[in-house]
């Protein structure tokens, strides 16, 4: 990255004005601003909290920062230069929307999700498992109906102990499961022969369920759910 943009992107954050003018998101990890200049747009990343929160939430960006780079120029994923200053990350900006929001208006469903599945299984490959793709915030949706996967800031690396590759194969699993999910939009039963060799919930995973399960019940959450339908009907 030329020193004259990161000069401009400097100065883009310190104007205040400009830069929550451009804020894409904020919660209690961070922010994300859109900077534009010219044809360049760039999602900057910075992370948020106190003394402690703080330094942990930097810490999570620059290896998040790491992964990105491992990812490199892969399809499906969003291309990153690197850190600014060692305090923000940057990001290449991807023009989409939600796959939360999108998915029921896809022409053709079973291109999309094998597509995904494709850019899943490339950054797997890589070493690198994503942990949160349950989310379908995690998902974008291009013009063209492509799938771009975001946030990686929960994402294990397969790294040489016999720990860590444990865990990357245990969250690699999550990855597919999440995968099965989002496709069948929980309608396990529905799923195919063909795609069952993809799902293989864990223990983690079933004792997660379990645990939501009780905790619906025990707060009426469902109930309360089939009220406010039937007085929105």
């Amino acid at each position: 990255m030329h020193e004259a943009l990161r000069e401009d992107l400097r100065q883009f954050l310190n104007d205040e004005q400009r830069r929550e003018s451009a804020l894409l998101s904020s919660g209690y990890q961070g922010s994300a601003y859109l900077y534009e200049s010219g044809p360049t747009k760039l999602v900057i990343k910075q992370a948020a909290g106190g003394l402690l929160t703080g330094w942990f939430h930097r810490l999570m960006l620059r290896r998040e920062a790491h992964v990105y780079q491992l990812l490199g120029d892969l399809p499906g994923v969003p291309h990153s230069p690197g850190m600014l200053d060692d305090t923000y990350l940057l990001l290449e900006f991807i023009d989409g929307e939600s796959m939360k929001e999108a998915r029921h208006g896809l022409s053709d469903p079973p291109a999309f999700y094998d597509r995904l599945r494709e850019i899943i299984s490339s950054f797997h490959a890589l070493g690198i498992a994503h942990g949160d793709l349950k989310r379908k915030d995690n998902v974008l949706v291009t013009p063209d109906e492509c799938p771009v996967v975001i946030d990686f800031g929960t994402a294990v690396t397969r790294d040489r102990s016999l720990f860590d590759r444990l865990v990357f194969r245990l969250v690699r699993r999550f990855d597919y499961n999440a995968w099965i999910k989002n496709k069948y939009d929980g309608d396990y039963a529905a799923i195919t022969a063909e795609d069952l060799r993809w799902y293989r919930p864990t223990i983690v995973e079933n004792t997660f369920r379990q645990l939501r399960r009780f905790w619906r019940t025990i707060t009426f959450r469902q109930a309360r759910k089939r009220r406010r339908g039937s007085r929105e009907e």
